[in-house]
Order: C-alpha cells, then sequence, then structure tokens
C-alpha cells in the first residue's frame, strides 16, 4: 500500500497520457511541495506518489519539440531504479516546474553554472549580478545577499542577442513581448552556450542567438518590446 505524503501540497497540475506495456492512461500529473503524485482525472483517487528524495530524473524524450518526457525514480532501499513514460502538450511547463525541486531529488543534486555579470538597469545604471544557468532557465542573483531577484525560464526565452558595441553585452530576448534584458560578462559565449544545452537537455526546446548583433542604440529603442514604439 502507498504512503501518501500528507504535508505535501500540489502547486502545478498537468493533463498527461502515461505510457505503459498495458496501454496508455490518462493521469493528471502534479508538482507537489513534497513530491510528485498522479491522479486518476476521473475518481482524482492517487495512482501514484513519489518523495523528491526517490526521484532520480525527469527529462525530455526525443528531439525536438515533442511531447514525451521520462520520470526516472528508485524502487525501495536498493539501487535498483525504474523508469516511466508519459506525454502531454504541456512539456515544457511540467519539466520546468518539477525541476524547481531538483535540489531534493535523489541523484546528482544539479547545481547551475554561476557567473559573474553586469546587468543593464532601465535607469542606465549597471549593477553587478550573478547569472546562474540552471536546468530550466537563468536565476539572477545578488552577489552580496546570494538570493535569487530574478528567473527567466527557458520556456518563455525567444533567443538571445549579443550587443556588437558594449563589452561582453547580451540580451535575452523575453517572453510574449519580446523585452530585451541587457546583461554583460566577459564569459558571454560560455552562458549563452550552457543554457542552450540546458534548454535542450532537461526542457526540450531549441533557443538561439539572432545572427544580426543589436547595436546600444537600437537596444535601446527596442528594449520594452515590440510594444513600446
Amino acid at each position: 500500500k502507498m504512503n501518501i505524503i500528507r504535508e505535501n501540497k500540489d502547486l502545478a497540475c498537468f493533463y498527461t497520457t502515461k505510457h505503459s506495456w498495458r496501454g496508455r492512461y490518462k493521469r493528471v500529473f502534479s508538482v507537489g511541495t513534497h513530491g510528485i503524485t498522479t491522479y486518476n482525472p476521473n475518481t482524482l483517487e492517487v495512482t501514484n506518489q513519489w518523495p523528491y528524495g526517490d526521484i532520480c530524473s525527469i527529462n525530455p524524450v526525443g528531439k525536438g519539440q515533442g511531447t514525451e518526457f521520462s520520470l526516472t525514480f528508485r524502487k525501495g532501499s536498493g539501487k535498483k531504479s525504474e523508469t516511466l513514460k508519459f506525454s502531454t502538450e504541456h512539456r515544457a511547463e511540467l519539466l520546468t516546474e518539477a525541476l524547481r525541486f531538483r535540489t531534493d531529488f535523489a541523484e546528482g543534486k544539479i547545481t547551475g553554472r554561476r557567473y559573474n555579470s553586469y546587468k543593464h538597469h532601465w535607469s542606465d545604471s549597471s549593477k553587478p549580478v550573478i547569472l546562474e544557468v540552471t536546468p530550466g532557465g537563468f536565476d539572477q542573483i545578488n552577489p552580496t545577499t546570494n538570493t535569487i531577484l530574478c528567473s527567466y525560464d527557458y520556456r518563455y526565452i525567444e533567443g538571445f542577442v549579443d550587443l556588437s558595441d558594449y563589452p561582453g553585452g547580451f540580451c535575452i530576448i523575453y517572453g510574449g513581448f519580446s523585452r530585451l534584458h541587457l546583461f554583460a560578462s566577459e564569459q558571454r559565449e560560455d552562458i549563452i552556450k550552457s543554457a542552450i544545452e540546458h534548454a535542450g537537455n532537461y526542457i526540450g526546446i531549441s533557443l538561439r542567438t539572432r545572427k544580426e548583433p543589436l547595436e546600444f542604440e537600437q537596444y535601446l529603442s527596442l528594449r520594452f518590446g515590440k510594444y513600446s514604439s
């Protein structure tokens, strides 16, 4: 019999299909405070639940913008693990939400790479920040307090563009309005390369850098997105 985690609260729920050798089953796949739960959508009874400490990994399956993903978890107290396959129309969202809890997973506490950078503020000053490239996006971290100031999920990033006349400058093109968020770092190439790899491997989306760089003046006129003109 399953031990239900009493203190778990569902945070984000997705309609999924579970693929098994017996067939395909509709499941509500829930990312919660203490673990992942699947429900029968008709009866809402719990069909499975895994505390984060038992989860090894969650990954997109196949290249390109597909719908399939896999969940690998520990079976019992031994080293045995099992993998289940699911599909959903909301794969990038589901993976992003689940990976917020990656530091609680059983294996390989996935830590992001951190880079010293500067963020160009709307007040036209630039402030030192740490950019951490994580499996789900960028975290912008305050270097003095080590707290996350904001996050940029890969699922909302439209791409990157370099600045030709701003040393180490690049923009994250973000959100449906194509807002430009300008950063500068000596490790610009590494940051973008790492983000593109993480977005592909963990979220299953392909990001790219625009071929034509921008000049700083263009950035100033475009930065609030396509509706700022």
